[in-house]
């Protein structure tokens, strides 16, 4: 229970108020404050939403303009604690507040009731122990949530390889060898892409012979003496050692057949017979194929680069080591390559290259190894079809190879224990999730009768509501929330004709928005409100604020809803702690005085001027009533004068006239009729009594100005007449 506020300092209208403990402003169980709109009402109310969920951002936002210091503010509870921003008291949930802020989140905005106010509900409703499950719901989904997202996360992980779905990734079975079936998959896809560079590099390769013409030459033998006669003849007669030996090719070839002379000198050849010989061996035309034969296998199979050549068609997608033993290969041609060498220095040299062990048979063995592919390859052409089912089949072997490596597999491991976390938290929320509509199913019945029975013998309106139960909506956070429809003279009302939030509401259908005027609509929140504390186990150690809870309501209501306000107890029969009311409305504020226990009652006003601000003081009801009746009329003479205020100075006619009418016409009335208060109850019973009633009601001066209302609407100049009318007609009056 609150016992005093003692200072508020630098918070809104309040630039610094102090109490210094006077008793006189103490808080008692029916607390009512009554101040002037702009006067400081919202703040004090802030104050109390603040105290009541432990935050003080709402506070931070209405700091006095102006003020540099901090915002201060020390209210003294019925256990004389001190409770301040700063000393860590600053908590008391057991605060119940009804205001525009409990409206607008709870019940509707404008014409709309949407999801949100619905979901709010819901917790008001099904009470603090069914809230505190809900709130476990909601804390479970968050981790759901959490854990899905973790199980997803993992799921890029693999995504990053362009493999397929997931779900192929997990099912993907085991293939044997599978590094091998990739590569050969590789070779393949590569050979078919270079298919038309292979076409051509097959035939010119070395690689695709069987060196037949090498092996055929190698075979052969030359004696090479002649030369060396031939050589030493030269360095003993011509003057040139390295003058070519065409000369004497020429001679041999010019010498008739039976010639015993030199074509060149005439000189007898008989002496060097053998000589003569030896030039026809040398330079004859057997010698000299069989040693460029020998020469030109020789060296070609010297500059053969096995190494090379292999290189080429690796990069074109033909392993050939797969295929051969290169090792083997190298050492066979090394020792080849060592033969030829000495052959060609000396043509009689013999090579052994049909033995099944030699060098040559190994060597070409290892060669022919290859040629099955290389064959395969000279008729091999590019189809874009076939390249693309071998790319598939790539992609489902790497997806297997992956799947089953260590990365791959502690990733299925992973991701499978992220799902089973997933799908036990689901069972936990599934669980909560019945136990929580079990008892709320019963909780919601009981509000809607206790709602209905408020509606309609509290607060006498011409409406209930049916259908209030509890939905789920598991793709929300607010996923737990209330759905009902209204019944106005017997007819069905929805909340909402929209199929979706995001639709335009048909206008030409009934619903909420166009059904219940402003006054229902607050009479529908005040009906959630007090039923939520008639179910409220735990009344009577709540502190109930209400904070101008009849703005819009005609004046039989407003007495149906003081009635309503102080009869609150929950069905324990158990009375609120505390109730405060803060409220503009004077006549209202006549209505609490009368109705309240004076022993238990406490009234306050909040006075302000620009100089000090806003502060607390006792409030003297009957001064204030009839002072306000003639700063109204001066409010109004005022704006019709000098146009200024003239939607507040509108918004105070109707309470001038229900005055001056009680009080002229007083005893004419009824009892019934002034509890009834209104206007209208009054222009009835007296009738032909008063001359201005048509020119009354045609000016619609008995109804609620209301921002919405037609005369509101008027143009400035229209509006300006219309309070001068008012004028001349209470003269008339």
């Amino acid at each position: 229970m609150i016992s005093k506020i003692l200072k508020i300092e630098g918070l809104g209208k309040f630039k610094n108020f102090a109490n210094g403990g006077n008793d006189d402003l103490r808080f008692l169980k029916h607390t009512i404050i009554f101040g002037y709109n702009t006067y400081g009402k919202s703040t004090l109310t802030t104050i109390f939403r603040s105290l009541k969920n432990s935050d003080q951002k709402c506070i931070k936002g209405k700091k006095s303009f102006g003020h540099t210091g901090d915002i201060v503010i020390d209210i003294l509870d019925s256990s004389n604690k001190h409770l301040t921003l700063a000393n860590g008291n600053w908590n008391n949930p057991n605060i119940a507040i009804f205001d525009n802020n409990f409206i607008h989140n709870s019940v509707f905005v404008g014409d709309e009731i949407d999801h949100k106010h619905k979901s709010s509900l819901h917790g008001i409703f099904v009470g603090e122990n069914v809230g505190q499950k809900v709130t476990k719901l909601k804390e479970l989904r968050d981790e759901q949530d959490a854990l899905e997202k973790q199980r997803d996360q993992i799921k890029t992980e693999y995504t990053k390889y362009d493999l397929g779905t997931f779900d192929f990734f997990l099912k993907a079975i085991e293939i044997t060898n599978i590094d091998e079936e990739v590569e050969k998959k590789k070779e393949k896809i590569q050979r078919l892409k270079n298919s038309d560079a292979l076409k051509q590099l097959v035939p010119t390769s070395p690689l695709a012979s069987t060196f037949d013409n090498f092996f055929a030459a190698m075979q052969k033998t030359l004696d090479t003496s002649a030369e060396k006669n031939i050589d030493e003849h030269i360095r003993n007669h011509w003057n040139d050692e390295h003058a070519s030996k065409n000369f004497l090719a020429d001679g041999v070839t010019l010498l008739k057949k039976d010639s015993d002379a030199c074509i060149f000198c005439g000189q007898n050849l008989a002496p060097v017979t053998d000589l003569i010989k030896d030039f026809k061996k040398v330079f004859g035309e057997t010698y000299t194929t069989t040693r460029q034969e020998i020469e030109t296998y020789g060296e070609r199979f010297l500059r053969f680069d096995p190494e090379a050549e292999i290189a080429k068609f690796t990069s074109l997608g033909v392993k050939c080591e797969d295929i051969l033993d290169k090792k083997l290969l190298l050492e066979n041609k090394k020792a080849l390559d060592e033969d030829v060498a000495k052959k060609l220095k000396n043509l009689n040299h013999p090579i052994n290259c049909e033995a099944e062990d030699s060098h040559f048979q190994v060597f070409v063995s290892e060669i022919k190894k290859l040629h099955s592919i290389l064959n395969e390859l000279k008729t091999q052409e590019f189809s874009a079809l076939k390249l693309q089912g071998l790319e598939n089949e790539l992609k489902q072997f790497q997806l297997s190879q992956y799947r089953h490596s260590k990365e791959g597999v502690t990733l299925a491991e992973k991701y499978q224990q992220a799902g089973k976390a997933v799908e036990m938290k689901k069972v936990k929320i599934d669980a909560l999730r019945k136990k929580i509509d079990k008892i709320t199913k019963s909780t919601i019945e009981k509000n809607q009768e206790q709602i209905n029975m408020v509606l309609r013998d509290v607060l006498k309106a011409d409406f209930t509501i049916q259908k209030l139960n509890s939905k789920s909506n598991l793709t929300r956070s607010d996923a737990h929330f209330l759905d009902y429809e209204f019944v106005i003279d017997g007819e069905t009302v929805p909340i909402s004709n929209k199929r979706s939030q995001s639709d335009e509401e048909p206008l030409d259908k009934a619903y909420f928005g166009n059904t219940l005027s402003d006054s229902d609509r607050r009479l529908l929140a005040m009906a959630f409100f007090i039923s939520s504390l008639k179910t409220d186990s735990n009344l009577k150690s709540k502190i109930v604020i209400l904070d101008d809870p009849f703005s819009s309501f005609d004046s039989n209501r407003k007495d149906y809803l003081a009635k309503a306000i102080i009869d609150i107890r929950n069905e324990s029969d158990d009375l609120p702690e505390q109730v405060i009311i803060l409220t503009h409305d004077d006549s209202f504020l006549g209505r609490l005085q009368e109705k309240l226990p004076s022993s238990d009652t406490k009234i306050l006003r909040i006075k302000h001027s620009k100089t000090f601000g806003s502060v607390l003081e006792e409030c003297d009801v009957d001064e204030l009533i009839e002072e306000q009746y003639f700063k109204d009329i001066k409010y109004i003479k005022d704006a019709a004068d000098n146009s200024r205020n003239v939607d507040e100075a509108i918004g105070k006619v109707r309470k001038c006239l229900e005055r001056i009418l009680r009080h002229k016409y007083y005893f004419m009335l009824d009892k019934s009729t002034l509890a009834d208060g209104s206007i209208s109850a009054y222009l009835e019973k007296i009738d032909g009594k008063c001359a201005v009633k048509d020119e009354i009601l045609s000016n619609n001066w008995h109804e609620h100005m209301h921002d919405q209302h037609e005369t509101i609407k008027l143009r400035e100049p229209e509006k300006i007449q219309k309070l001068k009318d008012f004028l001349t007609l209470l003269e008339k009056v």
